[in-house]
Parts: structure tokens; C-alpha cells; sequence
């Protein structure tokens, strides 16, 4: 399925996450993509494992907070409250 996705999306990237982002797993994901995968789609393709680790759920957490937080239309709900 892998090969597929990056086959039709054609990614800079490729982010292995959780339990199974070790070594062994990340080499046979390798293996097999550019076995599979058209070449031009894995020419420039990177495989790596995440680094936050366990702080994953919590950064991209607040990573949607603040996006919530600053989205235009709240800042804007925000100052106008203010009455700038």
C-alpha cells in the first residue's frame, strides 16, 4: 500500500511513527518501496522515524491549539471584542 500511496503522491518524505519505527521494520519498509514503487517516485524519497517519540500526541496537540487559538477569524472575532 505504501508504494502505492508514493507512487501516486510522489512525497520528499516518508515519517515512520510509533512501536514499530525500528530498525529492522524501516529497512524492510525501504527494501520493499523501492522495489515497488516507481523509481522517479523513490529518486529523492527519504524514510526516517519520527523524533519526538512519545511527545508526538502532545506537540501536535498544541500545535492545534495554537492554530485554533490564532486562526484569522478568531483574531479578528478578538479585536473587534477589543475594539481595535
Amino acid at each position: 500500500m505504501l508504494a502505492t500511496v508514493v507512487t501516486l503522491l510522489n512525497p520528499g518524505v516518508l515519517m515512520i511513527a510509533g512501536d514499530l519505527a525500528g530498525t529492522s521494520f524501516l529497512t524492510g519498509v525501504r527494501e520493499l518501496l523501492y522495489q515497488r514503487a516507481l523509481p522517479r517516485s523513490t529518486a529523492r524519497l527519504d524514510v526516517v522515524t519520527s523524533r519526538l517519540g512519545d511527545r508526538a500526541g502532545l506537540v501536535g496537540a498544541g500545535a492545534m491549539v495554537v492554530e485554533h487559538l490564532y486562526a484569522p477569524t478568531r483574531v479578528e472575532e478578538r479585536l473587534l471584542a477589543l475594539g481595535v
